[in-house]
This record gives structure tokens, sequence and C-alpha cells, in this order.
């Protein structure tokens, strides 16, 4: 039919040679144009949407991180790859969004917990095992944090990078803890963890485990005298308004590893898991750096708040718990486990 179109022009049109210029440049017109709008729509359907859940406010380091991971994302795989962020316990409480990520549900969750499904994990949790944040840092995003979170695989989740909460403080409603003795007899909240609980008993503190979201009644009603948690959990939460008194002890560090089901991010390619991994990792580095920030600007927020803060040498508290390293910690974990995360330069 074109063919008939293109000799009927000729015969019509015999000596006027731009008409069947023109006929062409038209067709050719129409066809790219076509190919472009065929092109963006099958370009559009490319973009993976990946959902992304966390437990803690826009507020909170968390999300910083999650946003710099996002960026990285959207910036390495040239628009292809979307996170969408869901924040603040939107999609559920932790344990909820673990379970999802399992089944693939939620692709990926930033999470504090994660030895219930890879006891090994908790090793990671135990007082001053980690010199500072540096250290830490070093441990689980190095050979030692990948063979430990790999456990994690048994349970269809699979690690892109460990994150930060923090290293933990104390605070109550009664005294100054100036030494490890000035807590005695206080009943301190905790999560429902043996290792909190032994922890905070050795110090001679009475450790009562409940729910993080139970705390804050306990202690206005005087269930309880304390509790123990990161900086900036308790800023974002609001501690601070209801204890008068926060001790800096640093003794106990808090990661935040960042999973992805292992399904799901095996059906990847090649190419969609190195983003995924290299983005995780710079954002880890930047959400480190707004969390130093940002506990410097919390500390001055409590100090303001009439909070009277301390800063006990560690070395009383140290002494306390060294003796549960040789007997329950090392029967959990394994010195040699220990030894090697505490050797890591």
């Amino acid at each position: 039919m074109q063919g008939f179109e293109i000799c009927y022009a000729f015969a019509i049109f015999p000596l006027r040679g731009e008409n069947i210029r023109r006929f062409f440049m038209k067709r050719t017109l129409s066809f790219v144009l076509v190919l472009c709008f065929v092109s963006g729509v099958a370009f559009a359907q490319k973009v993976m949407v990946i959902k992304a859940a966390h437990s803690m406010p826009t507020t909170y380091h968390y999300h910083d991180g999650m946003i710099k991971f996002a960026e990285e994302v959207a910036k390495r795989s040239n628009g292809t790859m979307k996170i969408e962020i869901y924040p603040a316990a939107q999609l559920g409480e932790e344990r909820v969004t673990m379970e999802q990520c399992k089944i693939g549900a939620i692709p990926i969750v930033l999470t504090g917990i994660s030895d219930s499904y890879a006891p090994r994990t908790g090793v990671f949790g135990l007082p001053f095992l980690f010199r500072d944040s540096d250290h830490a840092n070093k441990v689980l995003n190095g050979p030692i944090g990948q063979e430990v979170y790999k456990d994690l695989e048994a349970n269809n989740l699979r690690l892109l990078s460990v994150w930060e909460n923090g290293f933990r403080q104390i605070s109550n409603s009664k005294r100054p803890i100036n030494k490890v003795d000035d807590l005695v007899g206080l009943k301190i909240r905790t999560p429902e963890s043996p290792v909190w609980i032994d922890t905070i008993k050795a110090f001679g503190a009475i450790p009562t485990p409940m729910p993080f979201a139970e705390t804050a009644t306990a202690i206005i009603q005087g269930l309880v005298d304390g509790q123990e948690n990161a900086i900036l959990h308790m800023l974002a939460n609001k501690t601070y308004e209801i204890q008068k008194y926060i001790a800096i002890v640093n003794y106990m560090y808090g990661p935040a590893p960042l999973l992805a089901c292992k399904t799901w991010f095996d059906k990847l390619t090649a190419e969609q898991q190195k983003i995924l991994l290299e983005s995780a990792s710079i954002a880890n580095t930047y959400m480190r750096s707004v969390a130093a920030k940002n506990e410097a600007s919390a500390l001055e927020i409590f100090k303001k708040a009439g909070n009277i803060i301390t800063t006990p040498s560690p070395d009383s508290f140290r002494a306390k718990v060294e003796p549960l390293y040789s007997t329950t910690f090392a029967e959990k974990y394994g010195m040699d486990l220990i030894d090697r995360i505490r050797n890591v330069k």
C-alpha cells in the first residue's frame, strides 16, 4: 500500500519532488513520535517501587538515613528504582514489619531487633563490648558482622548494612548517678531480654522488664524509678520530660540492621543488588554523622529543660559486668567470638 502511495505521488506531481520529500518527512516524523511514546510508556513501567519501613518518627536519625538511602538508590539506578519510605510504624511495629519482610510484603526494613530471628546477633548488645561508635561500625559492617548477620538468612532475611541506634544511657527520677553504687535499689525498666536483665542486676539495680510502650506510664505512676535507652530515643519519646537525672554511661550499644527479604533480593539483577548495597553503605556513614550531631544537640535540650546530666567513670560499671563474660555470655555466644569483636582495631 505504501509503495502504491509513493507511485501515485510521482504520477500526480511528476515535476514536484518537494512534495515527495515532505511526504517522507511526515511519515518519518509520525513514526518517531509513536516510537518515543511507546518507549516512554515502557520506561515508566520499569520503575521498581520498593517499600521500606521503620518504627521511629521522622525526627529520628533512622529517617535521615532512609532518605539518604532513597536518594542514592534513585541516583544510582537513574530513577528506575524508587524507595518508598514508611516511618513511625505506619506499617506496624518492628516485630510486625520483620514478619512482613520475611514473606516479601515489605521488601526492606530498618530494625533494632534481630536476636529473635538470629540469636547470635545478640552478642552485639553485650555491655561494654564496643569501645566507641567507630569500633562498633568496623565490627558490624566488617567480616564479623557479615558472618553473624548471615544467620538471618535462615529466616529469609538478608543484611544490607548495619546502621546505628546508639549507646544506651540510664535515666531516673530519684537521684544523680555518679558511680555504679548509686544505682543500687533503683527499679529500672529494661527490655524483656536476659542480657539487659542480667546487666542491670549486676549494677545493683532492680531490673523491671516491660514493653517500652508502657514505660512512661510506669514512671509517672512510680512503678519504676528509671529506664535505659539511647540519647536520641529519650529525645524522640520525651523521656527527659519525666526523668530528671540522666547518666551518660555508654554501657550498651544498639545496632540497627537494614534488612531485605532474601528471596526478593535474590531475584534482582546483579546491578540492582549492587545499587542497594552501595546505597545502604553510603547512607550508613551519613546517618551516623547525623546521629552524632543530633546527640550533642539533644544534651543541650536536656540541660535547658533542667535535667541533671552526669558522666560517671565507666570503670566501676564495667567491673560489675565483667564476671558475666566468663560465665553467662561465654556460654551463650562463645569467648572466641567475643574476643574477636573486642580485638578489632
